[in-house]
């Protein structure tokens, strides 16, 4: 009896450590939007919503939902009105995540070891590599040109897609 809820408090460590890894990094990456929209237009009012779902935390600038696959950054006025600007915006969000899987890629493939007392060895690599991944899909699956396919977003164009499509428009 005392394996079985070993096993349920490891399941739920993990379920949590990855909900934390998932969170923070679609966090960062909607923040990189807000980080180039802040950088373009010297605005700093603006939202980010994070996830879908059952909603944990609202606030003036962040809300937060249960299932947190998916983010969407909104400006709070509409600031972005030239092109480069708009796509500066576009742009933090991939920036952020492509720096993560390099800091992220760093850590787990830079020859270094870790060892913990605390942690089961292979507990930090794994970690290490579900955030790599994590991030290399966020990266990937923002720029890829297309319109996403699930959650809040569903239909709405990627950053690749929308950064393609105002490098054709031909007004600024």
């Amino acid at each position: 009896m005392i394996k079985f809820f070993a096993v349920v408090i490891e399941l739920l460590v993990f379920i949590c450590a990855v909900w934390l890894l998932s969170f923070f990094s679609m966090f960062l990456h909607e923040f990189g939007h807000a980080a180039g929209y802040m950088i373009a237009t010297g605005d700093k009012n603006w939202h980010i919503r994070v996830g879908w779902g059952k909603q944990f935390l609202n606030t003036k600038q962040l809300t937060v939902n249960l299932l947190v696959f998916d983010g969407f950054f909104t400006p709070s006025d509409n600031k972005v009105d030239t092109k480069a600007k708009y796509i500066m915006t576009l742009l933090g969000g991939p920036v952020f995540s492509l720096l993560l899987v390099i800091v992220f890629g760093a850590l787990r493939f830079g020859g270094q070891s870790f060892h913990s007392d605390f942690f089961a060895d292979g507990t930090i690599e794994f970690f290490l590599n579900t955030a790599l991944y994590i991030n290399l899909f966020i990266l990937l699956f923002s720029v890829a040109p297309a319109h996403y396919l699930y959650g809040e977003v569903k239909g709405l164009e990627t950053d690749g897609l929308q950064i393609i499509h105002a490098i054709k428009k031909h007004d600024d």
